[in-house]
């Protein structure tokens, strides 16, 4: 596979990955009022990509594969977390005021900013979304994300794994930012009890298949 090949089935692959229900039933579970949008969606992404691009190199490096064991267990852990997400967002559906598991106190200035060193990320509200980013770093290890880690590992050489998680992780945040930031504005103009009460029915759905599906892979 040549470099040019690998960016483009990664860009492709990436795209197609992001949009799949699970992946968009998770962020339209966590937009919330009072954030960026595509912040959420772009933070999913990157702890997406994360377990996906280190995982997937090692495992070229050394020549192994995922334990089949271990994705079952992790779909098993992103369905029920769907489940969670979707009743929380029925609860603000029905006007129950329910917290986030992130600290974010708009109010008193607090915010939990991603750092490094005396360099900070999060001035002006671009802070990485605490939430979306750590289910994510989940997803990276469940499912179709397993499925891209094996997929990498079968590449024929490091340069065109490199080249392939690259643009897989590049089109998986933008799709995802996009996404989110649709789903926020379409909650912003109208319709947000409606639109939350949707996205809570879906997240519990779509949740309760995976771990319907996976549990028999556990046992």
């Amino acid at each position: 596979m040549a470099l040019a090949s690998a960016l483009v089935a990664g860009g492709v692959i990436g795209v197609r990955h992001a949009l799949e229900a699970d992946h968009l039933a998770a962020v339209a579970t966590m937009v919330e009022d009072g954030d960026r949008p595509s912040i959420v969606g772009a933070s999913w992404g990157v702890g997406h990509s994360i377990p996906i691009a280190v995982v997937g190199l090692t495992f070229v490096a050394l020549g192994v594969r995922l334990p089949e064991s271990v994705t079952h267990f992790f779909e098993v852990v992103v369905g029920a977390i769907l489940v969670l997400l979707g009743a929380r967002m029925l609860l603000r559906a029905a006007g129950v005021s329910v917290p986030t598991l992130r600290d974010h106190d708009h109010d008193s200035g607090v915010h939990r900013h991603l750092s490094l060193g005396n360099v900070a990320f999060g001035t002006k509200h671009t802070h990485v979304h605490d939430e979306s980013f750590g289910v994510g770093v989940l997803h990276g290890f469940a499912g179709s994300g397993a499925l891209v880690i094996a997929m990498v590992s079968t590449a024929p050489a490091v340069g065109q794994a490199v080249a392939f998680l690259a643009a897989f992780s590049l089109l998986t945040i933008a799709t995802m930012a996009t996404v989110s930031f649709l789903w926020g504005r379409s909650m912003a103009v109208g319709g947000t009890r409606v639109l939350r009460a949707a996205a809570g029915v879906v997240g519990i759905a779509v949740g309760g298949l995976l771990v319907v599906e996976q549990f028999g892979g556990l046992v």
